[in-house]
């Protein structure tokens, strides 16, 4: 029997926020990358497309977020086949609700620019260094390599991705573009006492369709307390 998806907006807008808040890279060329996020004991696999200012992140949970400049955020849940529209005013409210929580254990102004700690590594087959920092209050590490001809482009593309609509607030809860030494694989940020690491694990430039930025014909839009029909489980689109 089919349920209600009572509160399904709040639990979609936090899984989207926590990606905003954390390393995201848009670009004007095709790339694919692959990510590990570890927070609170868990780890989840993330996989982000992207093709000029349209982003995709797709998670293991079977569900995904389609972020474009000029139409908006979209959130694909896969297996009932629905997608749900998020308003510029949900997504400027859990950008309040996250700054708001960030100042009962930090101070939310206070920015300290990176600096070299001497540590380096080798993650994901790149030669890294390591930086540390402060972003919104809380102590960021961040482990990058200069190795990656692209990387301002990369980041500079953040800030883009960022103006559509309702997301403009996540630019005060990002690490600018000037402020980063090379291209992150690694980067770990202390928040409420727990470590939450975002590791890129590969990066490829490729050619992608326009059909992975678009919702599929066959979803059907969610609204708040509707029922989704029954139907079979389907792998992602």
């Amino acid at each position: 029997m089919s349920r209600p998806y009572q509160g399904t907006p709040m639990r979609y807008l936090i899984f989207l926020a926590g990606f905003l808040f954390g390393w995201t890279t848009i670009t004007r060329a095709d790339f694919v990358l692959k990510q590990t996020v570890e927070n609170f004991g868990q780890r989840q696999g993330v996989t982000i497309k992207l093709k000029g200012s349209k982003c995709r992140i797709d998670t293991s949970s079977d569900t995904s977020a389609l972020i474009d400049p000029q139409m908006g955020t979209v959130i694909l849940l896969h297996q009932p086949k629905m997608f749900m529209k998020v308003s510029s005013e949900q997504l400027s409210a859990q950008a309040e609700a996250i700054k708001k929580m960030l100042s009962a254990s930090a101070n939310p102004n206070e920015n300290a620019d990176f600096q070299a700690d001497g540590k380096s590594d080798n993650i994901s087959g790149f030669a890294t260094e390591q930086y540390t920092g402060k972003v919104a209050g809380l102590p960021v590490t961040l482990d990058v390599t200069r190795n990656f001809s692209k990387y301002r482009e990369l980041l500079t593309q953040l800030y883009a991705v960022q103006d559509a609509p309702g997301l403009s607030l996540f630019h005060s809860l990002s690490i600018p573009p000037e402020k980063y030494p090379g291209l992150p694989v690694r980067t770990t940020v202390e928040l409420l006492g727990q470590k939450i690491t975002t590791t890129l694990d590969s990066v490829e430039e490729t050619v992608l369709p326009e059909q992975d930025f678009v919702i599929p014909p066959d979803y059907h839009e969610l609204r708040a307390n509707s029922q989704p029909q029954s139907s079979p489980q389907s792998s992602p689109q």
